[in-house]
């Protein structure tokens, strides 16, 4: 039996990965908070492994919340930055693949065609700094099978994403707000759970062209208002009265952290390397904003 050992237990992501069907024999075995020492999740990461004894590694913990993290950048960094780096250092040291999950938040959003792997980041923020901290230990590692997947976005029905927010507040009838100055790829967890499975059963069976960075995200570029018209339609659709929705500029809001404007990813590499698509959020619509209504 082969066991795959995810850091992160409630998440999104690793709530989808926990709902893909893997191969025969496999067994996930899951690593949350609880799990960890406060404030130092870092710490009793190679125990860990050496009691766990995977074969393969994801980590899909990290903190997410932008804005605070601007007045938290220590607990940021301890989840972004110090954990993934004592995974790295312990995956190195036993000889297991690592897949780890990063950010389009890592780029300043000054260019205006699809970001590279090879693009230069430059984050706005303290989340994407702590995000890129973690990418470059994991590439420094000394670590034979390594994937950095960046992605943009990632939503799903899991948990309180950004279509969830929106559906709670349109149900109640308020007024929305939301910026159309913020390009980027909306990502179904379900597409990006399933592209780090096929990235990380490649690492297991030593496949070269699925080591290093690798960015995946849904095919379809929008703002987030655009996005948010996309999902009150699919609700409208679903039964839901359309509330009113404005369309604003991010200096309106005064959010405590600075996104990029534009942070949409290019995937020619991972199409390239691995044969992985990049589907498009609509596929996942209605579902998704069903499931949320209907909580």
């Amino acid at each position: 039996m082969s066991k795959i050992l995810v850091i992160g237990e409630s998440g999104q992501l690793a709530r989808s990965l926990d709902g893909l069907r893997w191969p025969a024999g496999s067994d996930l075995a899951f690593i949350g908070r609880r799990h960890l020492p406060d404030g130092a999740p870092a710490a009793g990461i190679r125990a860990a492994l050496e009691t766990e004894k995977p074969a393969l590694v994801f980590n899909t913990a990290a903190y997410t919340a932008v804005d605070r993290a601007e007045s938290e950048p220590e607990a940021a960094a301890a989840l972004n930055a110090a954990l993934p780096r004592a995974l790295a250092e312990a995956c190195g040291a036993l000889d297991i693949p690592l897949v780890h999950v990063s950010t389009d938040y890592v780029f300043d959003g000054e260019k205006r065609s699809p970001y590279l792997e090879t693009d230069a980041p430059n984050p706005l923020s303290v989340y994407g700094a702590t995000k890129l901290e973690g990418d470059g230990a994991v590439e420094r590692a000394a670590l034979r099978r390594w994937a950095v997947l960046r992605t943009s976005w990632v939503v799903s029905e899991i948990g309180e994403t950004f279509p969830a927010k929106l559906l709670r507040r349109a149900k109640a009838g308020e007024p929305l707000r939301v910026v159309d100055d913020q390009w980027g790829c909306p990502t179904a967890a379900w597409d990006l759970a399933r592209a780090m499975q096929a990235v990380g059963l490649r690492l297991l069976d030593g496949d070269a062209a699925a080591v290093g960075l690798l960015n995946f995200r849904g095919a379809s570029e929008m703002s987030w208002h655009g996005f948010a018209v996309k999902l009150l339609g699919a609700a409208e659709e679903a039964g839901l009265k359309r509330a009113p929705l404005e369309a604003v500029n991010s200096a309106d809001l005064n959010a405590a952290a600075k996104r990029p404007a534009y942070s949409v990813l290019s995937c020619a590499r991972i199409a390239e390397r691995c044969g992985i698509s990049c589907p498009a959020i609509e596929s996942h619509m209605n579902v998704m904003v069903r499931r949320i209504l209907d909580r």
